[in-house]
């Protein structure tokens, strides 16, 4: 990778970690928000209820307003910080309080209207009629009348934001008729860009707790350095690994392509056999990579890059040019075997490679019969390009090749499409096998791709067969041929060609040979 792509991918790679950090921000203040309302609610109710339980204790020992009750309410108000007086009320009067021993006057219609139509607990914020200052009220009902809790508007401001400012939230408590109405102070709850409610059933208010987009800045400034250092290495490594990456990929091709200079691409053969006794009928050659530092390389470690690049296409010229002389071989010891190369449909719709392909079996007259090209149904094409399809297999057969379709049952391919390329032979795919005698589903649809493939006149392989109820099964179904390590693994071509003129229809002894 040279340098600006370099520095427009660094720039990239910042600007993603800044939204992706701006996106773990919100969601954590977010988060905070809900966590911070939700010990709030915790706090707030346990205090109303420890309020409600304690006057409810003095209530049902006493009588109103008379001594007792009196010394009961002047110790709750003596043992919390908050409430600085209890008053009882009857017949909308206050008849007295914690420290007043009888009253007898009319609450005002300002304080009558916040709960005079209501049952239950009522909170409320107004002037005290007796005080003259800005308080909150907590109702508690008692059989015949109400005690009034006044409590210190600041101090339950105090507490709010005790739980809020630290992670620089917003909180609010309001009664349900007012919502939104701050009763313990004015906040800017206009500006407020994210917020979570909680609604008390039970004590008739309201907890709203949120932050502004300057407390959103705020969080998100402060933890920027520590942000944007992360970021800064994540990018360098990022760009240094896809750099390490490219610079492998370009390894790996050069390499591929110095092997192909020196044909080190050759091919392990798999045997084909007669589902009913066993014989060798063919052999699928399954490429190889004699490595002169790493020895034999399997497909999976440069078959990506080959094909992403394009170098699979010489590799296939090459293993189609190495195989007319061991084929020569092969007719020697069997001559009605054949012998199955993979190709891939992009090669085939390409004209310029199909002649190519066709240049070689013209010269060579050991693969103008009993040799089969192969792909995979896993790869789609648009109309055009099964046109251009059409016409490479058709250039193929015309020097005889036949054509078999791998992977049969996983892929796109509907039935109108088959029978338009005419496939000699259908390949089931190994999954439909190994668990076809287990597994009932599978078991059903590898009954109906045999079917397919009687209706369509195509030779069947199953590939991937590995136990004797596998191929028993297999058998059973009418697939005339079978491909997998019960029978053979994979060999290198001196051994397939000794062991061609060895084999039995034993299934037992050719899986022996194979250990």
């Amino acid at each position: 990778m040279n340098q600006p792509k370099n520095i427009m991918l660094l720039i990239l790679c910042l600007l993603i970690g800044l939204i992706l950090d701006m996106v773990w921000v919100k969601n954590s203040i977010n988060q905070t928000t809900i966590n911070t309302i939700q010990n709030l609610d915790i706090a707030i109710d346990s205090y109303l209820n420890k309020i409600k339980t304690d006057l409810t204790l003095v209530d049902s020992n006493t009588t109103p307003c008379d001594k007792k009750n009196r010394k009961g309410l002047e110790q709750l108000n003596f043992d919390s910080p908050v409430i600085q007086e209890i008053t009882y009320i009857e017949n909308d009067i206050f008849l007295c309080s914690d420290r007043i021993k009888k009253s007898n006057v009319k609450i005002e219609n300002s304080h009558l209207a916040k709960f005079e139509e209501q049952s239950g607990y009522v909170i409320y914020r107004a002037t005290s009629q007796r005080r003259r200052i800005d308080a909150l009220f907590f109702m508690v009902p008692t059989p015949n009348g109400w005690y009034r809790i006044m409590l210190d508007s600041r101090y339950i401001d105090y507490w709010i934001k005790q739980y809020t400012n630290k992670n620089q939230l917003s909180g609010c408590l309001s009664n349900t008729k007012d919502d939104f109405v701050c009763l313990n102070s004015s906040l800017p709850f206009s500006d407020i860009i994210f917020s979570e409610q909680i609604r008390s059933e039970k004590y008739s208010y309201v907890l709203t707790v949120g932050y502004t987009e300057a407390s959103f800045r705020n969080a998100f400034f402060r933890q920027l350095p520590y942000a944007a250092t992360i970021i800064i290495i994540l990018s360098i490594l990022i760009i240094l690994l896809l750099h390490v990456s490219v610079n492998f990929r370009r390894s790996i091709k050069s390499d591929i392509q110095r092997g192909i200079r020196n044909k080190e691409f050759y091919a392990y053969y798999q045997p084909i056999v007669n589902s009913k006794n066993g014989h060798w009928i063919g052999a699928e050659l399954l490429v190889r990579w004699l490595h002169p530092k790493h020895g034999v390389i399997s497909p999976a470690e440069f078959i990506h890059t080959a094909e992403s690049t394009g170098l699979i296409n010489a590799i296939t010229l090459h293993l189609l040019e190495r195989a007319a002389y061991e084929k020569t071989q092969i007719q020697a010891e069997k001559n009605n075997t054949y012998i199955s190369i993979n190709v891939t449909a992009s090669m085939i719709i390409n004209p310029r490679y199909v002649t190519e392909l066709v240049s070689i079996i013209s010269k060579y007259p050991s693969l103008q019969h009993n040799v089969v090209f192969e792909f995979t149904e896993r790869e789609t094409f648009s109309p055009t390009e099964l046109v251009e399809l059409k016409l490479g297999m058709q250039r193929l057969r015309e020097v005889g090749i036949k054509w078999a379709l791998d992977d049969f049952g996983t892929g796109y391919a509907g039935l109108s499409t088959l029978q338009s390329l005419r496939f000699d032979i259908l390949k089931i795919d190994r999954t439909f096998v190994a668990s076809s005698v287990t597994d009932a589903v599978t078991h059903s649809i590898l009954d109906n791709i045999a079917e397919m493939g009687h209706t369509l006149h195509c030779t069947m392989v199953a590939e991937g067969v590995e136990t004797a109820e596998q191929a028993e099964y297999v058998d059973d179904l009418g697939i005339k041929a079978s491909q997998g390590y019960f029978y053979a693994k994979p060999m290198p071509f001196d051994d397939y060609l000794s062991k061609l003129s060895k084999f039995t229809s034993r299934p037992e002894v050719l899986k022996a040979n194979a250990q």
